[in-house]
C-alpha cells in the first residue's frame, strides 16, 4: 500500500538518489533545487514522497510562491523548465496528486503549478506555451559538426577557424559570465538574478555546475552555465556580447560544448525550455534541434484559470520595455524583486 508523506530531511539523500535512478528526473527534482530558492527567494518548499513499506515510489517537489500581487501557488518547480510527479507507477502518481490537492487546500493556494518533460501523468488543465529542445550527442567529438545543420556548422567552424574563439572552462568566468548574462536578459526586457543566486547554485551543485566561455582577442564574448545530471547536460543559463553574433560566437560556443559533452560521457543534450515562435527557439532549431512540446498542468483547489504571466500576454509590453531601458545598476536591483513573482 502507497503512504505519502512531507519530506523528512533525514531522507534527502535518498529521494536525490531515486530523482537521479528515474529516467525523467532532472536536477530540478533534486532537493538542492528547492534548497536554493528557499536560501534565495526565502520560499517555503514542501516534498511529497511517496513511500511502499521503507521503499519511495515516488516524490513531488514544491515551492510555496508567495507574493503579493500574484498571489500564494505551488509550483514544482519554481526557476526550474522541469517538474512535476516522478513514480514508480498509477498508484503512486495517484497518491501524490491526491496529496497535492489536500496540501493546496490546506495552504490556500490559487493553484498548484506541475512542468512535465512530455505528457504529464495526470489530467489537469494543460498549457502548452513552452517547447524544449533535447538531442542524442553522438559517440564521437569528431562527429558533433556532422549534426548541426550547414549554416550554422559553417558559423561555429567561421568562429573557431577564422576568429580564433576558443571554449573555456572554470570558475574564474564568473564575473564575465553573470556580465554577459545581465546584458542578454536586460535586452530581452526580462529580470535578472542577483549574483548570490548563482553564487549558490554553483555552490549547491558543485562539480555538476559548469561554467564555461568563448574567448576572442583575450575577452570572453559568450559564456553559459549548465548543469549536470546522470548522462544529461543542461546548458541553463547564458549570454554573450551583442556584437558576437555576427562572429558565429553564440554558435561556436554551443558546438563546442556539445564537443565537451562528449568527451565527459554525456550522452543527451539539454537545450532547455523556449516559448514557441521566439528568438530562442530560433535559434535552437538553427543548431538542429527539434521542439518537444512541454505539459504544464494547473490544479485549482477552488477554481480559476491559469496565470498569463510571459512574455506572450500583451500586458507585458509595458513592463518589458522598462526593464530594457533601465540601466545595468538599476536592472539588477530590481530584477530580484520581480523574479519573486515569476518563478
Amino acid at each position: 500500500m502507497t503512504s505519502v508523506e512531507l519530506i523528512d530531511v533525514r531522507h534527502a539523500r535518498a529521494i536525490d538518489r531515486y530523482v537521479q535512478e528515474h529516467p525523467l528526473g532532472s536536477p530540478f527534482h533534486e532537493t538542492r533545487w528547492l534548497d536554493l530558492v528557499r536560501t534565495v527567494f526565502d520560499f517555503a518548499t514542501q516534498t511529497l514522497v511517496a513511500w511502499e513499506g521503507r521503499e519511495i515510489r515516488g516524490v513531488l517537489p514544491l515551492g510555496l510562491v508567495a507574493a503579493p500581487i500574484t498571489g500564494r501557488r505551488l509550483v514544482s518547480v519554481p526557476y526550474g523548465v522541469y517538474g512535476g510527479i516522478l513514480a514508480d507507477g498509477p498508484e503512486a502518481i495517484g497518491a501524490l496528486d491526491e496529496a497535492a490537492g489536500i496540501l493546496a487546500r490546506r495552504l490556500a493556494v490559487r493553484y498548484v503549478e506541475t512542468r512535465y518533460l512530455g505528457a504529464g501523468p495526470t489530467q489537469h488543465h494543460h498549457v502548452s506555451l513552452y517547447e524544449t529542445y533535447r538531442a542524442d550527442l553522438p559517440q564521437s567529438r569528431d562527429d558533433v559538426y556532422g549534426t548541426i545543420p550547414r549554416k550554422a556548422r559553417a558559423e561555429a567552424r567561421k568562429a573557431r577557424d577564422r576568429h580564433q574563439m576558443t571554449l573555456v572552462e572554470g570558475a574564474a568566468l564568473f564575473r564575465d559570465f553573470y556580465r554577459l548574462y545581465c546584458l542578454n536578459k536586460r535586452s530581452l526586457g526580462s529580470p535578472v538574478f542577483r549574483p548570490g543566486y548563482f553564487r549558490q547554485l554553483l555552490d549547491l551543485y558543485g562539480p555538476r555546475a559548469l561554467l564555461h566561455g568563448v574567448e576572442h582577442e583575450g575577452r570572453i564574448v559568450a559564456a553559459v552555465l549548465s548543469l549536470a545530471s546522470a548522462d544529461t547536460i543542461f546548458p541553463y543559463y547564458s549570454g554573450s556580447e551583442p556584437e558576437s553574433g555576427r562572429l558565429g560566437a553564440s554558435n561556436f560556443l554551443y558546438a563546442a560544448l556539445m564537443e565537451h559533452a562528449v568527451d565527459r560521457g554525456f550522452r543527451i543534450f539539454d537545450f532547455g525550455r523556449s516559448r514557441a515562435g521566439s528568438g530562442p527557439a530560433a535559434f535552437k532549431q538553427h543548431m538542429g534541434f527539434s521542439p518537444q512540446a512541454l505539459d504544464y498542468q494547473f490544479l485549482f483547489p477552488f477554481g480559476g484559470k491559469p496565470p498569463e504571466i510571459n512574455p506572450s500576454n500583451p500586458a507585458m509590453k509595458l513592463p518589458q520595455k522598462v526593464l530594457s531601458s533601465l540601466p545595468m545598476w538599476a536592472a539588477r536591483l530590481v530584477g530580484h524583486s520581480v523574479m519573486r513573482h515569476v518563478p
